[in-house]
């Protein structure tokens, strides 16, 4: 090893000052003789001379100070950029005699970041390519730095470095060294990052994720289709303990499972299209992990009942091969989530080879309802791009509201909802709301019933729990009561036709107490069936269920 330079004794100072210096730049000013000749500088790094110059430029500050001479400057490029990781020791002395000019030495410490100095290097070089040869080969260097950076930064993420360290330890001193406690670490992959309050699909993979916390696991997301998502995504899942693999780090979800190879315990695929195209790659990337595949619903259900509604043949078709998409997802994964116990059931049968598990979400607890004699209107809440809430809301519309406003002109139903066709139109007793930042205060405190009057759609609806947890009794079609076996103290909620469906909403509507009894029983169903310590629980026996041999 190298000792260390040592700054010798300072000679006689030479009138001046060093002003700046830089690994690519020395600033300063010197007195020139007596004679008027400038003063000829040797530039010292590490006690070894590494360039000369002439302090003879123009410095009128020098000469505002009282000097005699303005042209005593020197502004020095170094010829050769100073190493980043090495320390240096930079001094300016007049050739003549060796006297040390004031503000010497300066000191350089090693670069440990990629400092302002290394950034300007790193641009210098870049823009001072000529031809397309020459910015070839600085590409080609700077994606080979890259993607050995990118491969740290996994192996750092995925806890690799870590596991090699206590194996090389291991080996040295024998097993008996103590082993780091590890966290289990869980990944999460769809194709869109969830978003509180936006969608059901959104409420019950947040609700997944903060059970698998409670479990003791370490999460992270990644989004197939939304790699670059606006930085407050990511602080709010930061928040929430929740990490969020993107770009520039990963460029894809195979990028995440290949650059952290080995390294998650649990691999959750939300919805079939995160299935079909990540499964193998998660047995390939991951061997050791439990593959859980998450229905949300099953969309060949949906699909068909969609066919059918709107006499569409080539749907039809779609929904066949969706099936086939889904059922061969079901046997590859080590179990299959469900929310609802109609999907588990058809699971069961139409992949016997699958272990299937139904594992609900939690719906936060809310306050009791009160003043149902106070509110008024009916709310339809959905995402309208979600084509059985589009139907909905214009057959409401079109067949149950006028018959509902024959009998009470005042009526009116919201619309409540992102993505609503702006192209159509609406007639009286319509109030179009949209996307609302706040469903509770703006919407569930003030109407009287909403309504789910779905006559299509597969799993669990969001939209109606919501509604339940709240306390808002929602009159519903046999669709939307779909995975919930509901008690019997919520039948009157349900309606089995087009005319049911009118006259349950009519007498509830208006009997203001039998809403208020409803209320108690809705959220008391709501808070047994929905909450965290269920939802944790079955998740937890999921989890179990894929370990155990088939």
């Amino acid at each position: 090893m190298n000792a260390p330079y040592v700054v010798p004794a300072r000679r006689t100072a030479l009138p001046g000052y060093l002003d700046m210096a830089t690994r690519t730049r020395i600033v300063g000013w010197a007195q020139s003789a007596r004679d008027g000749e400038p003063a000829a500088l040797q530039i010292l790094d590490n006690g070894k001379p590494i360039a000369r110059v002439i302090a003879n430029q123009a410095r009128p500050d020098v000469a505002q100070a009282g000097f005699r001479d303005s042209r005593c400057g020197f502004d020095l490029l170094i010829p050769a950029t100073l190493p980043v990781h090495e320390r240096h020791v930079i001094q300016v002395r007049r050739e003549s005699d060796g006297s040390e000019l004031s503000g010497s030495p300066v000191v350089i410490e090693a670069s440990s970041a990629f400092d302002d100095d290394l950034r300007q290097l790193v641009r210098q070089a870049a823009q001072g390519t000529q031809t397309n040869e020459e910015r070839e080969d600085v590409l080609s260097f700077l994606a080979d730095v890259a993607d050995k950076l990118l491969a740290a930064h996994g192996q750092t993420e995925s806890g690799q470095a870590q596991r090699e360290r206590y194996s090389r330890l291991a080996r040295r001193y024998g097993p008996a060294i103590p082993q780091e406690t590890r966290t289990p670490r869980a990944l999460i992959i769809d194709e869109k990052l969830p978003m509180a309050g936006r969608d059901a699909g959104s409420q019950a993979i947040l609700s997944h994720a903060q059970a698998l916390q409670a479990l003791g696991y370490a999460v992270s997301f990644v989004a197939a289709d939304d790699l670059s998502p606006p930085p407050s995504a990511c602080i709010g899942f930061e928040e929430r303990g929740l990490t969020v693999w993107h770009a520039p780090h990963y460029t894809s979800v195979e990028d995440v499972l290949r650059r952290q190879a080995g390294a998650f315990d649990v691999v959750y695929l939300h919805r079939i299209g995160s299935a079909n195209r990540y499964l193998a790659l998660a047995r390939h990337y991951q061997p050791g992990a439990t593959v859980l595949y998450s229905v949300a619903d099953l969309h060949h259900l949906r699909l068909n009942g969609q066919a059918a509604i709107e006499k569409r043949p080539e749907l039809q078709a779609l929904s066949r091969t969706v099936r086939l998409q889904e059922c061969t997802a079901a046997w590859q994964a080590d179990v299959v989530l469900t929310h609802s116990l109609d999907e588990a059931e058809w699971l069961n049968k139409a992949v016997p080879q699958a272990r299937v598990a139904c594992v609900p979400w939690a719906i936060p607890t809310r306050k009791p309802a009160t003043d149902f004699k106070k509110r008024r209107d009916i709310a339809f809440i959905g995402d309208y791009r979600h084509a059985p809430n589009l139907d909905a809301a214009r057959w409401f519309v079109d067949a149950i509201l006028p018959d509902l406003r024959a009998k009470d002109p005042t009526l009116q139903v919201w619309l409540v909802g992102a993505h609503l066709p702006p192209h159509l139109s609406w007639p009286e007793g319509v109030r179009v709301v949209g996307h609302v930042a706040d469903l509770d205060a703006e919407v569930l405190d003030r109407v009287r019933l909403t309504i789910a009057p779905l006559r299509f759609g597969a799993g669990i609806k969001g939209k109606v729990l919501e509604s339940l947890a709240a306390g808002v009794p929602c009159v519903m079609t046999l669709t939307a009561t779909e995975g919930l076996k509901l008690p019997s103290a919520l039948a009157p909620l349900v309606a089995k036709d087009e005319k049911a469906l009118k006259t349950r909403i009519r007498t509830l509507y208006a009997d203001p107490g039998r809403c208020q009894t409803l209320s108690k029983k809705a959220q008391a169903y709501a808070a047994s069936s929905f909450s965290e310590e269920r939802t944790t629980h079955l998740l937890r026996a999921a989890i179990k269920m894929a370990r155990q041999p088939r």
